[in-house]
C-alpha cells in the first residue's frame, strides 16, 4: 500500500505506459532517507511526548506525573514571557519577505553581475553564527560599540541594545535579519526566473505600470515560493535560539524566547520532563503557523 502511494505520488504517469523505474526500486531508494527521518525526526519526537507525562531528570527516578507538567506550564509566568517574545519575533517573517524579494527583483533586472551579487548577499547566510554574533556584540556594545558612538556623536546619547528591554529583542531581530535575509533572496530569485520576460514585456506594453505587474504577474506567480519563504521564515523565528544565546547570554528569562526557555529547563535545570513540554509547545506553534500561512495563500488562489 505504501509503495503504491508513493509511486502514485512521484509518478503521477506511471501507469501510462512510458517507462519508470519499477515500485519495488522506487521504495528502495526511499529507505535511507525514511531510515533517517524515522530514527532522527519521528523517534525522538515520540519520545519527548511520552517523557512530557513523567519526571524525569538526570539525577532521579522516573515517575509517572500524568498532565501536571502542562499544569505546571500553564501556571508559569515565564512561559507566558517567552511566548509572547517567540511571538514577536514573528515580526521578522513579513520584514525578510519584502526584502528578500525586493532585492530579488532588483538583482534580476541587473543584465551583469548577477551572480556577484547573489554571492555577496549570501555571505551572512554561511558565515558562522559565533563569528557574526561576536562581530555584532561589539556593534551593538553599549560603552564602545559603533552605534552608540554615532549616536553620542551626533545626538549625545547612548541606547543599551543588549541590556533593556526591548531594545535588546530588536537587537537579536536585526541580527536574524542579517542573516537569513540572503537565504530567502537565493529562493525568490530562482522563483523570479521561471516568470516568463515576455510575458512583462507585453504588460508593459499594454501599460501596466511597476505595481500593477508586482501584484499581478510577478506575486501570483510567486504564490508557491512565497509560501514556502513564509513557512520557512516563520518556522525559523518561533525556533529562535543561537542569537539570543550568543547576544544577550546574562538577560533575564523573561526577554528570551520559547526555545531558549526550553533549553534553560531541560539543561540548566536538568528538568528533562518540564523541557519536553515547552518543545511540545514550540512544535505545535512551528506547526499551527505553517499550516495557516499555507491556507492563506491557497485561499487567496
Amino acid at each position: 500500500m505504501i509503495k503504491n502511494l508513493l509511486c502514485k505520488k512521484i509518478y503521477p504517469y506511471y501507469n501510462s505506459g512510458m517507462k519508470y523505474p519499477n515500485k519495488n526500486s522506487i521504495f528502495f531508494f526511499l529507505i535511507p532517507v525514511l531510515t533517517f527521518l524515522l530514527i532522527f525526526s519521528i523517534i525522538p519526537a515520540l519520545m519527548a511526548f511520552s517523557i512530557s507525562f513523567f519526571k524525569i531528570n538526570f539525577f532521579e527516578n522516573s515517575e509517572f506525573i500524568g498532565l501536571k507538567n502542562f499544569v505546571k506550564l500553564f501556571s508559569d509566568k515565564y512561559f507566558y514571557f517567552t511566548l509572547i517574545n517567540s511571538l514577536i519575533y514573528l515580526l521578522i517573517t513579513p520584514v525578510l519577505t519584502l526584502l528578500s524579494l525586493s532585492l530579488a527583483m532588483l538583482i534580476k533586472e541587473k543584465q551583469s553581475g548577477q551572480e556577484f551579487y547573489r554571492t555577496i548577499y549570501f555571505i551572512p547566510v554561511v558565515t558562522p553564527i559565533i563569528i557574526a554574533g561576536i562581530i555584532w556584540r561589539y556593534i551593538f556594545n553599549e560603552d564602545s560599540g559603533i552605534l552608540n558612538y554615532t549616536l553620542n556623536l551626533f545626538f549625545n546619547q547612548k541606547i543599551n541594545w543588549l541590556s533593556s528591554y526591548p531594545e535588546n529583542i530588536l537587537s537579536v531581530m536585526v541580527v536574524t535579519i542579517w542573516r537569513g535575509f540572503g537565504y530567502y533572496l537565493v529562493i525568490l530569485f530562482a522563483g523570479l526566473m521561471t516568470i516568463s520576460r515576455e510575458v512583462e514585456e507585453a504588460a508593459i506594453l499594454d501599460g501596466a505600470g511597476f505595481f500593477r505587474r508586482l501584484f499581478q504577474i510577478i506575486v501570483p506567480q510567486l504564490k508557491p515560493t512565497i509560501t514556502l519563504v513564509l513557512v520557512l521564515s516563520s518556522s525559523s523565528a518561533i525556533k529562535l535560539f543561537t542569537e539570543l544565546y550568543i547576544l544577550i547570554p546574562g538577560a533575564p528569562l523573561s526577554h528570551k524566547t520559547l526555545v531558549y526557555y526550553l533549553y534553560h529547563q531541560a539543561f540548566e535545570k536538568f528538568d528533562i520532563s518540564y523541557g519536553s513540554t515547552i518543545g511540545i509547545v514550540v512544535f505545535l506553534l512551528t506547526a499551527g503557523f505553517s499550516y495557516l500561512n499555507i491556507k492563506l495563500i491557497e485561499k487567496e488562489k
